[in-house]
């Protein structure tokens, strides 16, 4: 399972999507069949955003009960020292 982080990330990437679906239906001169294909596309990504929101809870459960532990990426340096 992804982390708290990996999980708040892909939330936010989610809503995201759903702020610029949201602009393309309020816009001028959409057509009917834009609108409706925009409405759809907007329906499935709310309903990805519940279900990321129900795996985030459900790891924030887990991580606070002791049940797993919050996977963590180890902190590495990856740019070179520079020379003075």
């Amino acid at each position: 399972m992804l982390s708290i982080a990996e999980l708040i990330d892909k939330l936010v990437i989610e809503n995201m999507k759903i702020f610029n679906m949201r602009e393309k239906i309020h816009s001028d001169g959409i057509s009917d069949e834009d609108y409706v294909e925009c409405e759809n596309k907007m329906n499935i990504l709310n309903e990805n955003r519940g279900t990321i929101l129900d795996f985030l809870n459900i790891k924030i459960d887990k991580v606070l009960s002791g049940e797993e532990r919050n996977q963590a990426l180890r902190n590495i340096k990856t740019y070179a020292k520079s020379k003075k």
